[in-house]
Order: structure tokens, then sequence, then C-alpha cells
């Protein structure tokens, strides 16, 4: 496309298209993991995961300076062709700090068992557990900056190929300990995977660019000053999400209870995360590379809302339809609670598709304290909601805390982008944005409301007119774009 590459629909498409497909091949893999995991473990063995991966988190956060969209930030701006030298020094800075970080990440481990242990823990016999974790906490930043090399020397198609091994490799991984070990294996596995991520990330990532570190030289650091400046409000921002969590799970009740919201939530985070995880990972570098033209800047912004909505109204609106199989195909009967739960989600995962390129902009712009604002208020929001909705109505009321929230992040980000970054959310889009909504409502109330016969026989055809015109509008602004462009 001669007029902007950066924005055209047929370049969004074009990497939606190769990423989702990864993204599928992660979510057929992670399939398998799941209900293996619900098989042998059950809503318990879940539970005690997602707390030990909240202890992980608030590790990786702690020592989160951003490396990633900093990394990726600062090498998009360097022309490879012509700068290849400057991108070989920038990729030893962001390795320095990965490994310096790691070994933060040791010495914090450490810390937790001695000082933290009880925030996690009711009671003290998994205190010890703390410990084991310093191998995953070891490989956590070293993963992190040999991603932010591939994603910000735009090698796409690497990136690719790097999560489809790495997930087929932990995913083996799981279901071998799990079936072998049960409950015992939890830890061992979450290291081993941690490690086999770090490996797959290294090995495709030094046949570009050799592993070369300088711990000792001090030009190393002087040129990681910016990433510390732009990190140091991002590590905020992650711990206060690490917190948020933690609060989350001592609402709940039990351990089983957080195994159920852990269940639902990879449901409506993970496993609908296909369109996001796809365009994310090219969508970044390109707004970055015109966050200084403002034309351009709400271009790309627009058409990635434009673009993300349209392809994410009727997956939202299957996956809302089909949860009562999707549970049963993916956890045991145990797990029947979150269907309601999930349902009730529907806006928050439709409104995803609308705040993440939103959020994105201050990120571009090297913002990272505006992030961290709007980091903030989105979570003091999430715990208030959740902590009300939940008293009242259990799961069900996390559901409706989630869509909730999900609403007010996109008026809240759309407000601070306009009167911040100029960037104005176009009229086509605002209405785009209520009539599938409007969409989304209605299937969550035929799926509540309804049996399970009306609810196919209403929402399946609805379902097929919605990707059917959704279909024709996309090819018919292809179409559009490519006769304009010649």
């Amino acid at each position: 496309m001669k007029n902007n590459p950066h924005s055209s629909i047929h370049h969004i498409l074009k990497y939606i298209s190769i990423f989702g497909s990864v993204e599928m091949l992660k979510i057929i893999a992670n399939l398998a993991r799941g209900k293996v995991t619900a098989l042998l473990l059950g809503p318990f063995g879940t539970g005690l995961i997602a707390i030990y991966q909240n202890i992980l988190e608030l590790i990786r956060s702690c020592t989160n300076i951003g490396l990633e969209t900093a990394g990726i930030r600062q090498l998009s701006e360097i022309d490879e062709k012509e700068h290849i030298d400057d991108v070989i020094i920038m990729a030893r800075v962001i390795r320095s700090w990965s490994l310096l970080m790691a070994i933060i990440d040791i010495l914090i481990c450490v810390a937790l068992f001695f000082f933290a242990s009880n925030i996690f823990f009711k009671e003290g016999q998994h205190h010890w557990e703390i410990l084991m974790f310093i191998p995953a906490a070891f490989f956590i930043p070293i993963t992190i900056g040999e991603c932010a090399i591939l994603k910000g020397t735009h090698k796409l198609k690497r990136v690719a190929t790097v999560e489809v091994l790495g997930t087929i490799f932990t995913v083996l991984s799981t279901i071998v300990i799990y079936s072998i070990f049960g409950l015992k294996g939890i830890i061992p596995c979450l290291n081993i995977c941690f490690i086999i991520e770090a490996s797959v990330h290294l090995w495709f990532c030094t046949q570009s660019f050799p592993y070369r570190v300088a711990l000792f030289e001090k030009e190393i650091y002087v040129k990681g000053l910016p990433l510390l400046k732009f990190g140091i409000p991002y590590a905020i921002t992650s711990i206060i999400g690490v917190v948020t969590t933690t609060c989350i799970y001592h609402i709940i009740t039990s351990t089983e209870q957080v195994g159920l919201y852990k269940a639902g939530y990879a449901l409506i985070m993970y496993y609908m995360g296909v369109i996001l995880s796809s365009t994310a990972t090219d969508y970044f570098p390109r707004l970055t590379s015109v966050c200084n033209d403002k034309i351009k800047k709400n271009e790309t912004v627009n058409k990635q809302i434009n673009v993300g909505l349209s392809i994410s109204t009727p997956i939202v609106m299957l996956f809302i339809i089909a949860l009562p199989l999707s549970v049963n195909l993916l956890f045991t009967s145990d797990f029947s609670p979150i269907i309601t739960m999930c349902t009730l989600a529907g806006l928050f995962q439709l409104h995803r598709s609308i705040t993440v390129p939103l959020e994105y902009v201050s990120l571009a712009h090297g913002h990272s304290w505006m992030f961290f604002l709007l980091e903030a208020t989105y979570n003091i929001i999430l715990i208030t909601s959740t902590y009300y909705l939940y008293s009242l109505w259990g799961l069900e009321g996390i559901g409706i805390a989630l869509s909730t929230v999900g609403v007010s992040n996109t008026v809240v980000l759309s407000i601070v982008n306009r009167f911040f970054y100029n960037i104005s959310i176009t009229r086509k889009n605002w209405f785009h944005i209520i009539s599938t909504s409007c969409l989304v409502c209605f299937t969550m109330l035929l799926c509540l409301t309804c049996t399970d016969i009306l609810r196919y026989a209403l929402g399946i055809p609805l379902i097929l007119i919605v990707a059917t015109h959704t279909y024709h509008s996309l090819t018919k602004s292809v179409k559009k774009e490519y006769n304009s462009s010649n």
C-alpha cells in the first residue's frame, strides 16, 4: 500500500492471519493442558496453580522495568539495514539488563520466603515452596529480553515460530508431569515450562544476534538508563496488577473458588485473546513509528479498533453461545459454575478490542507514568466492583464486575487519549462500538434466559449473519484501499 502501509486494513489483516493462526495453534495445545489439569488436579489444583503463578508474577513485576515494551520501542526506531551496529549494541544492552534483572529476581524470591509468605498463604505449610521458584524467577527476564529483540527488529515470523514451539513443548511437559506426579508436580512443571520458553527464545534469537552481555561495562548501564526511566512506572504498574489479583484471591472465599475463578478468567482472557495477541505483536511497533504524526496516528488507532472490533464481535458471540459445550470439553462438570460468570463478562471481552489499542498509545509515546495512572485507575475500579458484586452474587457478580470495568475503561481511555494525545475515535467507530455492544448484550440475555435449544436456534443464525457482514465489510475496505493506492 503506497498511501499508508502502517494503518492499511490489508496490513492489519495480514498479521492477524499470521499471528491469529499461531494463537489458534497455541489454544488447541492449551486445550489439552487445561483438560488434563482439570481431570488430574481438579478445582483445588487449579486454584493452587493460580496462587503459585501469582507469586511468580509478583517476582517478575518487581524487576519488570518495561524491558520488552521499552526495548521494542527503541529497536523499532532504529533502521536495521542502515544502522546494524546500533541494533547489535541495543541488543547487548537489553540482554545485560535482562541478566541483571534475573539475578535480582533470585534475591527477591529469597526475600519473599523470609518476609512475605503470609501474603499468599494463610497457613504455613506452603511457605518453603517459594524457594522452589528460583529457576523460573531467573529465566523469566531472560525470555522477556529475547522476545523484545525479536519483536523490535520486526522478525515477526520467527516470533510466531518461537511461540508455537514454546507452547507445544511446555504443553507436552505439563501433561507428562501432571499425569505422573499429580499435585506434587505443579512446582517442577512451572519451572520446567519457564526454562523451555527461555531456551526456545534464546535458540532463535541468537541465530540473528549472538548472545553478548556486559554486566561490568559502564556504557551498557548508561545506554540502559532510558529503559530504566521508562520502566520504573511500568514496574509499579505491574506490581499493582499483581496486588489486584492477590486482593481478588483474598476476596474469594476458598481455594476451590479461586480455581473456578482462574479457569473462568482463563477462558475470558486467554482463549478469547486470539485477535488481541495477534494484532499487538505487529500493532505496537507500527504505532511507535507513527506516533509523531497526528494524522497517521489517528488513522492507525482507529483502523486497529475497527478491524479488531469487527473480527471480535462474532467470536465473542460464538464464545458465549458455546460456553456449556466449551466448559465440558475443556474442564469437568465441577467447573460448571463458571458458565454464568463467563456469560456475564461478554462486554468485557468485546471492549478489550477497543481498550488494548488505546492503552498502547501512552506506551508508544514513552509516557510510562500515564500508563501507570491509567492502569491504577483500572485496577481500583476492578477491585471495588469485584468486592461488592462478589459479596452479592458470588462468581456471577465477578462476571458483571468485569463487564462494568470493560465499558468504564473504554470511556476513560477515549477521554484521556482525546485530551492528551489528540486521538479521537471516529463517529463511525462509536456507532460500531454501540451496535456491537448491543449485539453482545442480546446474546448474553439469550443465553441467560432461554433453553439450550432456543440458545442455539437463535444464536447460531445471528452469528452467521454478523460474521458474513464482517467478511463483506472488511473485503470491501481492502478493495477500496487497493484501488486508492493505484
